[in-house]
Parts: structure tokens; sequence; C-alpha cells
């Protein structure tokens, strides 16, 4: 199994439209790559900045993804004005619990 993050900083209005990339854009392009596992996104505050980090976990190899990767850091640095830090990992150990749950906002 494979992860890529991506991480940027961007100012808490920019978050919505950031947002609605990953939402809008990303998810469904990345749906119908077949190695496609899911992404988690994650934010934290830091001053009054917004610290983003995406991770996508795939079943396979990353190449068809990405060129949606790319066109989701150029969406980042347009919505943000901010560039996008990208690094590639082998996933050594995930563990998941069984079903769904809902994450309280």
């Amino acid at each position: 199994m494979n992860a890529r993050t991506v991480n940027f900083f961007i100012e808490p209005e920019a978050l919505p439209d950031v947002l609605r990339a990953i939402d809008d854009d990303v998810l469904p392009r990345y749906r119908e790559l077949p190695h496609f596992v899911g992404v988690v996104v994650l934010q934290s505050r830091r001053g009054t900045r917004i610290e983003v980090a995406g991770i996508s976990l795939w079943d396979g190899a990353l190449e068809d993804s990405e060129e949606i990767a790319a066109e989701f850091r150029r969406e980042v640095h347009r919505v943000a004005g901010t560039g996008a830090a990208r690094t590639t990992y082998e996933v050594i150990r995930l563990e998941l619990r069984e079903g769904p749950r809902e994450i309280p906002s």
C-alpha cells in the first residue's frame, strides 16, 4: 500500500474553497481510479493560519493519480496563494475500525 501526503498553509477564509476543490474535483476523480483506497484531510491552527494535511491511500501504484494531485496543488496555489509540499510513502502499518463512524464537527 502507498500513501501520498500534501501539506500546505492557508488563511482561514480560503478553507471552504480548498475543501470544495477536494470534494468536487479531486475525490470524484480519485474514486474512478482502481487503486484508490481512501483519503484523510486534517487541519491544525498555526497562529493566524491553518495547516492542511491531506493523506491519500492507494493499494497499488500512484502513477494514475499524479496528474490529479498536480492539478490540486495548482488549485491550492490559485485559491490560497501558497505552494503545497508533496511526499509519497510506503504504508507499513494501517489499522482501521470496522464500520462507519461520524466525525463531529
